[in-house]
This record gives C-alpha cells, sequence and structure tokens, in this order.
C-alpha cells in the first residue's frame, strides 16, 4: 500500500480557524484527549477489579497511562529502526499513536466488562442492534459526546488518529449473532457513526483491517495488561506467583499444572501448544525474581520492579515490521514471546477474573446497570430534562420518538450513553439516590 500524503492524514471533518500554535497535528490531538472529562473520569473506572478497592490496583486511568508510554515507545523504536518503511506501511507517528493510546479505553463503562455485556444485552433487546461495545463507544465519544467547540459535536480529530483508535475497524455484523462471529461481538463504531468512520478510513485501501498505528497500540495495550495486572494480583495474593515457578531441582509446581490443565479446559490454547512451549514457559517463570508470596518488603517491590521494566523492555523488542504481513498484520511478534504474553493473560483471567469472590460482586453490579437504564431509557422517552443530565440534553433534542410500547433506538442509545458515562463510585451513588436509599446533594454535578 502507498502511504497518504499528510495533508490527508491530518485533515480534520470540521474546519478550524488558523490559529498559532507551535503542536503538530498529532500533539493537538494528544492533548485534546487528555483535558476531556471523559479521559478524567477513567480514575474511577474498573480496570480488573474496582477503583474502591485500594491503591494497590490499577484502575482504567493508569492503565491507560502505561499504554500510552509503551505505545509511544514502540512506535518510537519502530519508526528508528525501519526509516521509510514506516512510511510505505501507511505511516507512524510516535503523537498519534499516543493521542490514539490515550482514546482506546474512553469507552468502558462503569464496572468494566461486565457492565459492557450488560449494557449490549440491554441495548439490543430494546432494538438498538447495535448493541454496546467499548471500543465503539470510545470511537463514539471522540466523534459525537465530547464537548469540546460548540460548534460541532466530538474533539474534531485529524483522520489519522481517528484511524489509529478502530481497532475494529468494521460495524457490528447484526445479521450473523453467531458467538464464533468475530465481527459480532467485537466492533469498532455504531452505525450512527458511520459518517464519523468513513471520514477516519478515507485513503486507507484495506477494509477490515487496521492500520499500523493501531497495531502498535492494540500490542501496547496486551503489553500492558499482562505485565501490570499480573503485577497488582500478585502483590494482592490473588495470583500466587511464587508457587507457579519451577523449583532449583527443576520440578514442575502442582500449581502450574492445575493452572495449565485449566487453561486448556477453557479453550484458551490446546494441549499440544503447551506440550510444545513447556520447556520454553518453565525457563520463562524461572527467570522472574519471585520465590515468596509478597509482603511488601523494600527489596520485594524494587525486585518486582526491575522485573516489570525488563518484561515490558523484552516485549518491545520482540516487535517488528514485516511488509509482507499484509494490512493489518505489519507488526509480527516472535511466537515464543506471544505465548509468554497469552500466559500472563490466562493467569489473571484464572486466578482473578473468574473468582467466585468477582462474580458475587458482578452479579450486583449487573443489577444496578439493570436499574440505571430502565429510570434513564424512561426519562429518554419522556423527555425528562430534569433526570437526563444536562450534558445530553443536545442529544435529548434530536432523538426521534418511538412507539407506544416500543422505544426508538436513538432513545435506546442516548439511554445507553448516560450509564456508560458514569464512574463506579456515580452509578453506584447513582442508583442508591434513585432508589431514595441515599437522596445524595443538590450541589453533585452527575456528569462533568
Amino acid at each position: 500500500m502507498s502511504a497518504p500524503a499528510d495533508g490527508h492524514r491530518y485533515a480534520r471533518l470540521h474546519t478550524e480557524g488558523a490559529k498559532e500554535d507551535q503542536r503538530l497535528s498529532g500533539q493537538r490531538d494528544r492533548d485534546r484527549i487528555l483535558y476531556t472529562a471523559e479521559f478524567q473520569r477513567l480514575a474511577g473506572v474498573t480496570q480488573v477489579v474496582g477503583p474502591l478497592e485500594g491503591s494497590v490496583f490499577h484502575n482504567r486511568l493508569t492503565h491507560t497511562l502505561e499504554v500510552a508510554q509503551i505505545a509511544r515507545r514502540l512506535a518510537e523504536k519502530l519508526a528508528g529502526d525501519y526509516g521509510s518503511l514506516v512510511e510505505a506501511l501507511g505511516g507512524l507517528d510516535p503523537d498519534v499513536v499516543e493521542a490514539a493510546s490515550l482514546a482506546h479505553d474512553l469507552g468502558h463503562p462503569p464496572f468494566g466488562h461486565i457492565a459492557e455485556e450488560e449494557l449490549d444485552r440491554l441495548a439490543h433487546d430494546h432494538g438498538a442492534l447495535d448493541g454496546f461495545e467499548g471500543n465503539a463507544q470510545s470511537f463514539r465519544i471522540l466523534v459525537r459526546l465530547t464537548a469540546h467547540r460548540d460548534r460541532y459535536k466530538g474533539l474534531n480529530l485529524t483522520r489519522a488518529t481517528l484511524n489509529a483508535v478502530l481497532k475494529y475497524p468494521w460495524k457490528r455484523d447484526i445479521d450473523d449473532p453467531r458467538p464464533q462471529n468475530k465481527r459480532y461481538k467485537k466492533y469498532g463504531y455504531y452505525r450512527t457513526d458511520e459518517e464519523s468512520f468513513r471520514f477516519a478510513r478515507e485513503g486507507f485501501p484495506a477494509e477490515g483491517k487496521k492500520s499500523l498505528e493501531a497495531e502498535v497500540m492494540d500490542y501496547a495495550d496486551a503489553v500492558a495488561y499482562s505485565v501490570h495486572d499480573l503485577d497488582d494480583f500478585y502483590r494482592a495474593g490473588l495470583i500466587p506467583l511464587d508457587r507457579l515457578i519451577p523449583t532449583e531441582r527443576g520440578r514442575t509446581p502442582r500449581e502450574l499444572d492445575a493452572f495449565l490443565g485449566r487453561w486448556v479446559a477453557r479453550g484458551r490454547v490446546t494441549a499440544e501448544e503447551v506440550a510444545e512451549r513447556r520447556d520454553q514457559l518453565e525457563s520463562f517463570l524461572g527467570s522472574l525474581p519471585v520465590r515468596d508470596p509478597y509482603t511488601g518488603t523494600f527489596d520485594q517491590r524494587a525486585l518486582l520492579r526491575t522485573c516489570t521494566s525488563s518484561l515490558i523492555k523484552e516485549f518491545i523488542f520482540a516487535a517488528r515490521l514485516d511488509p509482507e504481513g499484509g494490512v493489518g498484520a505489519f507488526l509480527q511478534v516472535d511466537p515464543a514471546l506471544q505465548f509468554n504474553i497469552d500466559f500472563l493473560h490466562g493467569l489473571v483471567e484464572d486466578y482473578v477474573i473468574i473468582n467466585p469472590k468477582l462474580g458475587t460482586q458482578q452479579q450486583g453490579q449487573r443489577q444496578v446497570i439493570r436499574n440505571l437504564f430502565a429510570v434513564y431509557l424512561a426519562a429518554v422517552r419522556s423527555r425528562d430534562g430534569a433526570l437526563v443530565p444536562p450534558l445530553f440534553h443536545r442529544e435529548l433534542d434530536e432523538v426521534r420518538g418511538g412507539t407506544e410500547g416500543t422505544p426508538h433506538p436513538s432513545q435506546v442509545r442516548l439511554a445507553v450513553d448516560i450509564v456508560a458515562g458514569f464512574t463506579d463510585n456515580q452509578a453506584l451513588g447513582m442508583h442508591r439516590r434513585l432508589l431514595g436509599v441515599s437522596p445524595g446533594s443538590v450541589t453533585e454535578l452527575l456528569h462533568g
């Protein structure tokens, strides 16, 4: 593929008046995202467990900042190593990659993936067949919901940054709802945001393939998740990393055997892959400076910081560009190191995400989301400006009316936008307020 001209890559959908500004286009995009209320909100949104659990855990904001740092360093390294090749592959601007990384999780709702699933079901069941997807919601926030200028909606980002955000550059395939259909489960935009999607992709010839800048952002997200969430939950005592590491005599711990069995049983990896990679995996685990449960000593903390830093460096250096890989697959990673990343993801899933203790929390969180959605859908349908937050009054003026018994999809979408925009604590507080459990305060800003 040939690289589009810079003027095309850095074009914006809405014309802006000429102003003196020393920043490059990608830098302006980065700064616009950084100062939004939606970005600040991420400090109160679940990464894996809720931000109210304690400071030991990453929240969605700290995760995002680390993704942006890793992505920028990787983009700088690749641009330096591969020179003109990156331009031939469509461009690799570290500022654009960093901006996309800062934006990639803006659409995550309160309580994380459990609320994403619940909002998807609620939206779909009430007639908005696009449902809900965090990546599509991030794109919607950037192009429609964020307040930046009063004469247009959204941040008016460059085409390059919007394209770099599109980890899944397609809309939902509503004609094939089978679980194995990737384009039904994961997608990057809603049909209501089609115009902005077409603008972002104009001049990019590969239908359904992400840009190189999106590839770098996506890989950085996987690295940050695998390393920092492992760090969190080993320190919290949930992942028994010390019991997974082979002994000096070369004996395989029973804990590792048990985990690998569960990993295979869940279909995340095949028994053949585990057998093929077993020696490599044990060598990888043996290289980690962990031999005891975490107690928080200075030496343990220092060793852990050295470990996470080394892992990130190793995973960054594992990435290379292959012009023969094809659009959407130019970024290649050594299969052995990719297996290690997947293994770390598997640990977090096994010991934390499907932990019954977290499951009981999630059941209550589902109920909070259901109740909030019901209240706000009713408010949108009745055009109740006292219940609909003022931030969404413009959208409220534009929604179409449904029939007596059936809401219009635009009404459903707005109700979803409202609920998805809360932090964890705001959602819980509003739920108590609407149920009459706690009155809250008349001075509280519900959506900033």
